[in-house]
């Protein structure tokens, strides 16, 4: 069995109710047989809950709100948002807290890091008194992440989508953070990200589709969705000389042990 710890198919920005009905049950025939609804805005975590709750046993939910959310709200606005958002975390289906981060290849630093800053430690805060995994989205900002992150302790998450340096993987895994490896492991040109994704060990890593994006090869060009988790299966295991079923059995361990599945 297969996990996709990243998809947003419970989005109607994506996908129609029949649209998410049929990628999940594409999923399920196709082996991905729990599914994590990932939410970026306070009323996304409210439609991840709902879509969850409606398949109980194959699909759960985080609640947060990204980064990118920000330009939207003043420091005030953005407690208000965090004090609904906690609001949400006693649902049964929700797994972890999150996307949330840092984002600074849309937004810039100047205008944005005070704003994202209160973004993201309220989430860690609410992730923390929760006692729920956090998944994080940084990009083109780890310089200012990591102080933030090493501020707290014993938090538990994953660095979603991660593309960054072997020095930040290595950053990652001593903070016992786990790496979400998506369609960009199997269409990347860079040599050093293909030799980074073949040299994490197999207790550090899940899989992600981050659906409708990154639709992997060999099917680019199609919406992404769920189902295809078993293409980024089959690159890691050729990528790394391992069968696909071992990185099925060690991711899924990786992914019920973060989320409680």
């Amino acid at each position: 069995m297969l996990i996709d710890t990243h998809c947003h198919i419970h989005d109607p920005e994506f996908f129609t109710p029949a649209e998410a009905e049929a990628a999940l049950e594409r999923a399920l025939q196709a082996g991905t047989g729990k599914i994590i609804c990932v939410a970026t805005s306070l009323e996304d975590s409210k439609r991840a809950i709902a879509f969850a709750k409606a398949h109980p046993e194959h699909c759960w939910a985080t609640i947060g709100i990204h980064p990118h959310e920000v330009i939207k709200f003043s420091l005030a606005e953005i407690q208000d948002q965090l004090a609904a958002l906690e609001k949400l975390a006693n649902d049964t289906k929700v797994v972890a807290v999150g996307e949330c981060g840092f984002d600074f290849y849309y937004n810039k630093k100047e205008t944005s890091l005070k704003l994202q800053t209160a973004l993201l430690r309220g989430q860690i805060e609410i992730a923390l008194r929760q006692k729920l995994p956090l998944s994080f989205h940084v990009r083109a900002a780890f310089e200012e992440f990591w102080p933030i992150f090493e501020s707290y302790q014993q938090i538990k998450g994953v660095l979603h989508s991660f593309t960054d340096s072997p020095l930040n993987l290595e950053c990652a895994i001593k903070h016992k953070l786990l790496i979400g490896i998506n369609g960009i492991a199997t269409f990347t040109t860079k040599k050093w990200q293909s030799d980074l994704f073949q040299s994490i060990k197999d207790t550090n890593f899940i899989l992600e589709t981050d659906s409708p994006f990154l639709t992997p090869k060999p099917i680019r060009g199609n919406i992404n969705s769920p189902e295809n988790v078993i293409y980024i299966t089959k690159y890691l295991a050729e990528l790394r000389g391992e069968s696909e079923e071992m990185i099925a059995k060690a991711t899924t361990a990786n992914a019920e042990s973060l989320f409680n599945l």
